[in-house]
Order: structure tokens, then sequence, then C-alpha cells
């Protein structure tokens, strides 16, 4: 009778979180916020402006949609190799855009890695300014020095960088405006 009343409860939590409920972030107190609420401006349009960088992003990964009724991402990140991401943002600049602008594009790893909360890994990110942030690698548009094979991805699991082959499949998260150049 227990085994059955915890594969019960397992099944339930397990529908109950498939539902999009979600869970409140887990921080590490102890670990410095570099990207608290306070540094975001949220837009109803499905975009986010960093009051640090003055970059604009998406708040969902392509492939996710924007609900603005109840703020937050629904659906799942589409997956990208290298080449289809960068032709997917193409893409979508050349068609109606989003939210008005038809200038997105891929981070730089800088600019990607800007996103990171080290205290809050699994998504290591603001879920706030990017909810329903799936905790996946994400492509940036920085290739590897020296290799025509290799491009970096930030792991928003863990919130570490990691080169990975061109045709590897990840998810991405569109940004516009200037490039950012970060120094402490």
């Amino acid at each position: 009778m227990k085994a059955r009343t915890v594969t019960l409860t397992v099944c339930a939590l397990t529908l109950w979180l498939g539902t999009g409920a979600a869970l409140a972030q887990s921080c590490v107190s102890s670990i410095p916020d570099p990207a608290p609420d306070s540094r975001y401006q949220m837009n109803a349009d499905g975009t986010v402006m960093d009051l640090n960088t003055g970059l604009m992003w998406m708040r969902c990964a392509m492939g996710q949609t924007w609900d603005s009724q109840s703020s937050t991402c629904s659906g799942k990140a589409t997956a990208y190799n290298w080449k289809d991401a960068l032709t997917a943002v193409q893409t979508l600049d050349q068609g109606s855009g989003f939210a008005g602008y038809t200038d997105w594009r891929l981070p730089n790893l800088r600019e990607l890695t800007s996103l990171v909360r080290y205290a809050c890994p699994d998504p290591a990110i603001n879920s706030k300014a990017f909810p329903a942030t799936p905790s996946n690698v994400f492509w940036t548009s920085t290739p590897v020095e020296s290799s025509y094979a290799l491009g970096w991805g930030v792991d928003f699991k863990t919130g570490k960088a990691y080169f990975h082959a061109y045709t590897a499949d990840y998810s991405i998260r569109l940004v516009r405006a200037g490039a950012f150049t970060y120094s402490p």
C-alpha cells in the first residue's frame, strides 16, 4: 500500500509541475546577486530591458510563447544547431520580428553570461525577468578562437560557459541593441 501511495504522490506532483505551476527560485543568500529584479524593466510585450547594460532581451527562449495575461513563457524551447540558430534569427528579423523590432540577434558570450545568477542555479537566471527558462545550454554568437567547428554556449543549469560543436542542438534567447562589453 505504501509503494502505491508514493507512486501516486510522485505522479500527481509530476502532473502538477507539468501544468506550468512554478516553484519559487531557490538562491544561496551568501553569494552576491548580480541580477536582482531591480536590474530589469519587465515589459508586457515579452521583452525585458537590462538597466545595467542597456540591452533588450526576449523574456522567452525561442520556441516558447509569451503569455502577457500570466506574465510567463509557455511551451518548449526549440533546440537549434549553431547554423540553424543564426538562420532562425535572420528569418525572424526578415519577417514580422518580435514585439515590433526586427533587429534581434544571438547574444555574444559576455552578453549572455551577464544574465547568469550563480546564487540561483537550475535555472541560473532571474526567473522573474526570464520566466520558465529551461535549464539548458543556450547558444551565443561567439565562436571559439582558432576553431572552425566550435562555439560558446552558456549552461543555465549551472551558469557555466562551455564550448560546443556547432552541430549540437541547444536553445537560444535573443537580444537587441548595441553590444555590451562587461567590465567589472
